[in-house]
């Protein structure tokens, strides 16, 4: 976990004359471990289904838009250690359908899901369950320029309370590429 020991003090309310001083200690290790699967499928000469699933414990870091990787759960009967930090589990997976109508106009949709265990000392409020959804059309007009447009959806479920977060978002891009070469070959 990276937490060193410490020393904290508690004293009664209303009493200034004792206190009770209680070296805790809040070091350890938590394991990480997870297995990625993925695969791409080919159908005919213009799709490609883009699959993937992964899941293990304290891995969040690994992935776009997750929490903290380690959680803390209650330690029972041991006063120098009353917490641990525990690795938390999660599983994700992917589907999407790639596309192409003709060599200018291609499309992309799919949708991934993550999910995390939550442990006990995580707050009410922690991030438990993160989806999103999206589709577009894509236009190549020449070489090295494209332009389109994007529909994307999501949606956050929180540990224990009841929020949930939502949204919908259009979204316009266009790219180009270019390249020089200076001197030479």
């Amino acid at each position: 976990m990276g937490l060193n020991p410490g020393v904290f003090t508690f004293a009664r309310t209303g009493d200034t004359t004792s206190a009770l001083t209680v070296n805790y200690d809040l070091s350890g290790s938590a394991t990480r471990w997870g297995v990625n699967l993925s695969s791409n499928v080919k159908f005919g000469g213009s799709s490609t289904l883009r699959l993937q699933f992964v899941f293990g414990e304290g891995i969040q870091n690994y992935m776009n838009d997750s929490p903290v990787d380690v959680g803390i759960v209650r330690n029972p009967g041991d006063i120098r250690s009353p917490i641990k930090g525990e690795a938390i589990p999660i599983t994700g997976s992917v589907i999407f359908l790639d596309h192409n109508w003709n060599k200018q106009w291609s499309t992309s949709v799919g949708y991934s899901r993550q999910d995390n265990d939550n442990t006990e000392g995580q707050a009410d409020d922690a991030f438990k369950v993160g989806q999103y959804a999206l589709g577009n059309l894509l236009y190549s007009p020449v070489p090295n320029v494209m332009m389109g447009g994007e529909v994307q959806w999501g949606r956050r479920e929180m540990f224990r309370d009841d929020f949930v977060g939502k949204g919908f978002k259009l979204q316009f891009s266009f790219k180009y590429n270019f390249s020089a070469t200076i001197g030479g070959q």
